[in-house]
């Protein structure tokens, strides 16, 4: 969950220089030594705020609002809310970011290395090796700068019998 969360931090410290909201489709794949699983979904991210819609191979919903996180997690039916106190230093590992060639850039943070693959000054893919040495690799795609957002999307949606998590 650290690495989602850096992820879903440091989209959104990109995007925040020089948007002030924006969304797209994802695919993600995370790999180990012994299987893989496929992730897709969309996400929306503004200055503050961020709201992650998992639709495959199972649906969960992540909420970002400043310094707390809420994880709708529907195969479990139960709803995980924590706070995020030890945030990486995003704009550390943004300084950091060293340009490879015309279209990636490569940042280090706690030993892990992001490679992020842009086109047209948006980011296609990134790509890391995690901590459990898992490969992950997320694609974007639909991107859309500054798109028109209903507020009510970074409010989570908690079904009634669902349990809590504090």
């Amino acid at each position: 969950m650290k690495f989602l969360l850096l992820f879903v931090l440091f989209f959104g410290q990109i995007f925040a220089i020089d948007f002030s909201s924006y969304s797209a489709n994802f695919n993600q794949s995370v790999k180990s030594k012994n299987s893989k699983l496929d992730y897709s979904g969309f996400f929306v991210v503004d200055k503050d705020k961020a709201f992650w819609a998992y639709e495959s191979p199972s649906k969960k919903e992540i909420y970002i609002n400043k310094n707390e996180i809420v994880i709708v997690e529907h195969d479990l039916e139960q709803v995980v809310f924590s706070n995020l106190q030890s945030t990486p230093n995003l704009n550390e590992i943004l300084k950091k970011a060293k340009q490879i060639n015309k279209n990636n850039l490569v940042a280090k943070y706690e030993n892990i290395e992001y490679f992020i693959n842009l086109d047209n000054d948006e980011v296609k893919s990134i790509k890391y090796k995690d901590g459990f040495e898992n490969e992950v690799f997320i694609s974007f795609y639909k991107q859309n700068k500054n798109p028109d957002l209903n507020p009510q999307i970074f409010k989570p949606k908690i079904p009634k019998n669902y349990d809590l998590v504090r």
